[in-house]
């Protein structure tokens, strides 16, 4: 009797973080923990892979028929293919084997994870276990960041373009990678509170969105405000939409722009990385190094591209190319995932790269019209998610981003599942 009272009572608690039965989702559970907070643990993070691959892999062998009759299996299966046979024209080879290895790992593990992603309810677990695993990182990296770190990133002096005083390198992250992956989380939280208005929920939110301030990366905060706006006007029908968006965003922008500007700790974490952009635009602003760099990389991309419009020159070969006949400063990535494509793999490559990502946001969009309630918060989630990372790609590299690779695999076949149903009327 005492045993069955005790397991009432766990099961009735409302914060008690439940470990799924099925192995498939165990398993891209710990996926996304090696990928999100463990990343800097090499053997945890190669051992569950490992793990992944050969129990999923078990799994694929009695459903061959099904895995390679995937859209996503058959579309990014060429897309490796393409990547490989590209080192047949690549100066230098051993950058394509690299860069060809990596996107080789994603797409073995995102296909495996198709087997799993087919019903609504499956890919609600997979997206509770990603924000599950943000909650490990946050634990991970105050663990690992010592507390004069932060106080450095806070009053250090640095410059706009510079990486130093950042966070994000003590637990295996770029500092950008980081503020992107903060954001991604955070908006995750907030679909999962918009579901079940748990007020715990937003405390992760504002977790995250002040490491993100701490990582300082520019791009982390128009995604966190894009996915925030985005969501929040379509996660429900309303009335004359686009004529509340118009006021709403400009007033939000205008206080946004003040507090960035005014507030002395934003002005220190984020506000002074904001004015070298600024200069872009604007010539009474002075452009950082960071962002001059960055519009020249695309400049030298979209001219490779010119001159290797079909093959491109080589996947991962862009550094190569830019630093020995554009006299790049390093052998460095163009900061800017469709450039790195079109210049490495030609319009080739870049169909097949962005051809799902394209149709299953136009899927979403055209499903939001006609369906309601949590179905329609999902379908708003995965058209939002993967609209703001077509639109961020310009500005960075996400082809070897594991957690993007895992959200767009699996932003596609949450369209097609949505869709089927739609189609059903389910």
């Amino acid at each position: 009797m005492n045993n069955l009272k005790f397991n009432s009572m766990f099961y009735k608690s409302r914060f008690i973080i439940r470990i799924p039965k099925d192995i498939c989702n165990f398993l891209i559970f710990g996926i996304a923990v090696a990928f999100i907070a463990l990343r800097s643990i090499v053997p945890v993070l190669y051992g569950v892979q490992l793990l992944f691959i050969s129990c999923m892999g078990i799994i694929a062998l009695k459903n061959l028929n099904k895995l390679f009759t995937t859209k996503y299996v058959v579309v990014y299966g060429l897309f490796f293919m393409w990547c490989c046979l590209s080192v047949l024209w690549s100066p230098a080879m051993d950058k394509t084997i690299a860069a060809a290895v990596s996107i080789g790992q994603m797409v073995v593990i995102c296909s495996l994870m198709t087997l799993y992603l087919v019903s609504v309810e499956n890919i609600e677990k997979i997206l509770y276990g990603i924000a599950i695993a943000s909650l490990i990182m946050i634990v991970f990296l105050i663990i690992k960041t010592q507390p004069s770190e932060w106080i450095y990133v806070l009053k250090g002096s640095f410059s706009a373009s510079s990486d130093k005083g950042r966070i994000g390198y003590s637990i295996g992250h770029h500092p950008n990678a980081m503020g992107n992956l903060c954001a991604l989380l955070a908006f995750l939280w907030l679909y999962f509170y918009d579901k079940s208005k748990r007020k715990i929920y937003l405390v992760w939110i504002l977790l995250l969105s002040l490491i993100l301030l701490f990582t300082k990366s520019r791009a982390a905060i128009l995604m966190l405000i894009m996915y925030f706006f985005g969501y929040i006007f379509l996660a429900k029908k309303r009335s004359f939409l686009f004529i509340k968006i118009i006021p709403i965003t400009v007033i939000l922008s205008l206080i946004l722009y003040w507090a960035i500007f005014n507030i002395p700790i934003l002005y220190e974490l984020i506000g002074f990385r904001i004015e070298g952009v600024f200069g872009v635009f604007n010539s009474s602003y002075t452009m950082d190094a960071s962002s001059y760099t960055r519009i020249n990389m695309m400049k030298y991309g979209l001219d490779m591209f010119i001159k290797h419009p079909f093959l491109g020159v080589g996947f991962g070969n862009y550094g190569y190319y830019a630093y020995h006949y554009y006299d790049l400063f390093s052998e460095t990535y163009a900061h800017s995932n469709y450039i790195e494509i079109l210049a490495g793999l030609g319009v080739v490559g870049i169909f097949l790269y962005y051809i799902l990502p394209v149709a299953s946001c136009i899927i979403l969009g055209l499903t939001l019209k006609r369906t309601e309630g949590n179905k329609r918060k999902l379908c708003a989630f995965l058209f939002v998610a993967i609209i703001v990372r077509l639109i961020t790609d310009f500005i960075k590299i996400t082809y070897s981003d594991e957690l993007t690779q895992m959200i767009n695999v699996i932003c596609i076949c949450g369209a097609s599942v949505i869709n089927k149903m739609q189609k059903a009327g389910g």
